[in-house]
């Protein structure tokens, strides 16, 4: 039995590595930019308390702490904020392709998907499941960015920086 001769058969991409696909990081990051963007928006227009809207009230990250820490929507307020701004930074830097970037945006999302889980759930107890559907939405989108940025390829999309 013969084997071909050299150069055949070629490497795939004619010997080059095949270059990653780097969108999976850039929607990760996008995910993650609308839910900053989501959680200050309700920051905002819970910022007095005096808002019409219950719904966005309690979609507000860290509101379902807030009379037990404070006694009033401060802490909720500051919190939904802080997150706001925290997770905007990171996405930029995810979208920058720093892979540091994408492990912190895991470890501090689960809090924040945890935190949903807590509200919701604190939310029906108490009664108030007419007011629950800024909530769903809320725990809807941290959880679908938290699991796009576990995605293999989004782990690709960082290690294909060059």
């Amino acid at each position: 039995m013969s084997y071909p001769g050299p150069g055949w058969p070629q490497p795939p991409y004619g010997g080059y590595a095949p270059r990653h696909n780097t969108a999976p990081a850039y929607i990760a990051a996008a995910l993650f930019f609308l839910c900053a963007v989501f959680s200050l928006v309700v920051s905002i227009i819970s910022w007095d308390g005096t808002t019409t809207s219950v719904e966005a009230v309690i979609s507000v990250p860290g509101m379902a702490f807030a009379e037990d820490v404070t006694g009033n929507v401060d802490f909720g307020i500051a919190t939904g904020i802080s997150v706001a701004c925290t997770f905007a930074l990171f996405a930029i830097l995810l979208a920058a392709r720093l892979a540091f970037a994408r492990w912190i945006l895991v470890v501090l999302g689960a809090v924040v998907v945890l935190y949903y889980i807590y509200a919701v759930i604190r939310v029906l107890v108490d009664g108030g499941g007419e007011f629950i559907a800024a909530l769903a939405l809320s725990l809807v989108l941290w959880l679908l960015a938290e699991i796009v940025v576990l995605l293999p390829a989004v782990g690709e999309a960082m290690r294909g920086r060059r």
